[in-house]
């Protein structure tokens, strides 16, 4: 039976949760996003290397999207240029409906302190969508155990080996690590700081 289900990005934060947590399953999302083989390739990686069961979703919703992660140009309707509306209200949603049917009972999210300029990347937010997915059917409960550190002291203080997270992707413009958008530079930045 499954219980704890992690959503896996393939990125710094969502790979240390799977070190921290091992959920019973992983589950990465290709809603149409640029990146979305490279975030795929990353997961199943981490999910192997952590000998973790690991399934993609794919849904394209490209065409509903804004900015550089939908390969379009950067937009000033949010606070930063891979603005994608709803995202993760979208994405915990997509991965609740397909793990209720197994019986979880627990989705975990990889958002961190960094992740608060946007709405969606607030801790009310979680606190919201676990509210909406435990009042349906099924009691499902959304956590992001990570929510009030930033990466940096996250993967700090949880110290997954460093050929784990060499694994990672977090370039939000392309497959390849473009190394100049903010996530590619965070990334850098945090991985020098802490090995």
């Amino acid at each position: 039976m499954t219980e704890s289900v992690l959503l896996l990005s393939g990125g710094l934060d969502s790979a240390t949760l799977a070190y921290t947590h091992r959920p019973d399953l992983t589950v990465t999302v290709d809603y149409g996003q640029c990146c979305a083989e490279a975030e795929i390739q990353a997961s199943a990686q981490i999910a192997d290397q952590l000998n973790l069961q690991h399934e993609v979703i794919e849904v394209d919703c490209k065409h509903l999207g804004a900015g550089t992660m939908a390969s379009q140009q950067e937009t000033n309707l949010g606070d930063t240029p891979e603005w994608w509306p709803y995202r993760n209200q979208l994405v915990i949603t997509l991965v609740a409906m397909d793990v209720i049917h197994r019986g979880a009972n627990q989705l975990l999210v990889g958002a961190v302190a960094d992740d608060h300029s946007h709405a969606d990347g607030q801790a009310e937010f979680f606190e919201l969508m676990d509210s909406l997915l435990s009042f349906q059917e099924g009691n499902l409960r959304v956590a992001a155990p990570a929510i009030d550190k930033t990466t940096e002291e996250f993967v700090r203080e949880a110290r997954p080996p460093e050929s784990l997270l060499g694994w990672t992707h977090s370039c939000t413009a392309s497959n390849a690590a473009c190394g100049e958008c903010r996530s590619c530079k965070k990334r850098q930045r945090v991985l020098t700081r802490i090995y």
